[in-house]
């Protein structure tokens, strides 16, 4: 059964932290240790940060260094540590906590800083799988670029942002307009998009269902963040609609492109060969 490897660097919206959580900083001698030279950091007791993903399995990724300690993880309401972060040397891309084996659905993962001396756990990344499909079935991909005819835009609502140039393929679109919408049809999909100071609140519609909220505000520009990804929905074709619902006017919902996924049986179908998907099969 193929399956779907996903990895979110820290600074995508889709892992929510409370507000004892700050980014890294670039003055940490050790910050290009990370991976993408980015990490968000907590040294606040019950500072906790969480995530949900459709899958089988998860890694969270962080770094173990002489100033941080204890941590716990709570998956599916189950409590697992305390956890040990501490290394008297500096350690990278390490494994703060992995479970395998889970029932292919979604689940809720939160990480808690558990010490009391103000010391430290950190995020870098997390990775996760999820089966797809059946038999010999094989996963192929597609990169569509925000300009392809699958994006619907309300059009007197969306523009090139002046930053395109850093954006996939030279080219985005994003809007500051409250409510504004674009909408993607796929089977499976990962979306992509800029944040920054200038971004902020958007929610993400499947297939007219439930709508959820995410917030893409970010403290420097970032390009390519994984803003929402979806699979195991079901056979047929599905749609994504995402919005702006910025908190303050002028906030700014940015997309660059997605990669849409599919299923076929010719075992000759290429497989995933976007960097994401190969840095994360490298990591497990």
């Amino acid at each position: 059964m193929p399956l779907v490897t996903n990895l979110i660097d820290d600074k995508s919206p889709l892992i929510s932290y409370d507000s004892t959580w700050i980014p890294g900083s670039s003055v940490d001698q050790y910050a290009d240790q990370y991976y993408l030279g980015t990490f968000t950091i907590n040294d606040v007791t019950n500072g906790t940060a969480w995530f949900s993903f459709n899958g089988t399995g998860v890694w969270v990724y962080g770094a173990k260094r002489s100033n941080h300690y204890t941590y716990n993880v709570q998956l599916d309401g189950n409590t697992y540590g305390p956890y040990d972060g501490y290394s008297p040397t500096q350690n990278f891309l390490q494994v703060l906590f992995n479970s395998t084996g889970l029932t292919q659905g979604m689940h809720n993962l939160t990480l808690t800083n558990t010490a009391t001396n103000s010391s430290y756990v950190d995020i870098d990344l997390i990775v996760w799988q999820s089966e797809v499909g059946s038999g010999d079935q094989q996963l192929i991909t597609e990169m569509v670029q925000d300009t392809d005819s699958r994006f619907q835009y309300q059009s007197s609502a969306w523009a090139s942002p002046a930053d395109a140039n850093f954006y996939s393929d030279g080219t985005g679109h994003y809007t500051e307009a409250y409510a504004a919408s674009a909408t993607l049809t796929f089977t499976m999909v990962t979306l992509f998009g800029a944040t920054s100071t200038s971004t902020g609140l958007y929610t993400v519609q499947l297939d007219g269902g439930n709508v959820s909220e995410y917030n893409g505000t970010a403290f420097l520009p970032f390009y390519g963040v994984t803003l929402f990804h979806a699979d195991n929905l079901g056979p047929g074709q599905h749609s994504l609609t995402i919005a702006n619902v910025p908190a303050t006017p002028g906030q700014q919902l940015c997309i660059d492109y997605a990669l849409v996924y599919g299923l076929a049986n010719d075992s000759d179908t290429r497989l995933p060969d976007s960097s994401a998907v190969e840095a994360s099969q490298a990591l497990l």
